[in-house]
């Protein structure tokens, strides 16, 4: 279905979408107003993330969804929510210089929130690993847009964890990779964010006078 296609199509909203667009509006009071400093709100707004839009609603960015809306068009009419959740990733780092998504919208990183307390002993990594690990990203993102440039037969889903939240119909090997980075997350806070994200590394090249 081509751009042009998707909207001459009537919009379709439906309840899930009213739910999303609540969790949506409740990040931005979390990230931009005083419920910042409420240990409360972050909690709730947490399980929000994790429970609705991951479990129920399956709304999660990733490089397979995007390169599919570039190839295919953006569906607008029938996904307006996911739309809207893709909007606010992609224009607030810009506008604001913050990383929205991922610390308020993504619920695999409020997974990893939540696990950064769940074990009291955590692992030091040297200096010279963690740097070698941080390039991970950027390298999975440049083999993301090769794979869009070039059409290769390759499926990018099998490149992030986030189909896992879609449980019943996720492949073993997106299961694996948000099995082993949660683990991963409750020894080095933040593992999967900073050492496999390659959605995470393209969100923080749009913030305004970042380095990678």
């Amino acid at each position: 279905e081509s751009e042009e296609e998707s909207f001459g199509k009537s919009l379709v909203w439906r309840l899930r979408d009213t739910g999303s667009l609540a969790v949506i509006a409740f990040a931005f009071l979390v990230a931009f107003t005083g419920l910042r400093k409420s240990k409360v709100a972050r909690r709730g707004l947490q399980l929000a993330l994790i429970l609705y839009l991951g479990f129920v609603n399956g709304d999660l960015l990733s490089q397979a969804l995007l390169v599919g809306w570039a190839q295919n068009g953006v569906p607008w009419h029938l996904a307006p929510s996911l739309v809207l959740l893709a909007l606010a990733a992609l224009l607030v780092p810009i506008t604001t210089r913050k990383q929205f998504y991922c610390h308020h919208l993504c619920p695999h990183g409020a997974a990893q929130e939540i696990l950064k307390k769940a074990t009291g002993r955590k692992v030091r990594l040297p200096a010279k690993l963690t740097k070698a690990l941080e390039a991970i990203p950027f390298l999975l993102l440049a083999l993301v847009v090769a794979a869009a440039i070039g059409h290769f037969s390759f499926s990018l889903v099998n490149l992030e964890p986030f189909d896992a939240y879609l449980f019943r119909i996720a492949g073993w090997i997106t299961l694996t990779i948000a099995v082993v980075g949660l683990v991963a997350s409750a020894f080095v806070p933040m593992a999967y964010c900073r050492f496999g994200c390659p959605t995470g590394a393209m969100l923080n090249l749009l913030i305004p006078g970042s380095s990678r």
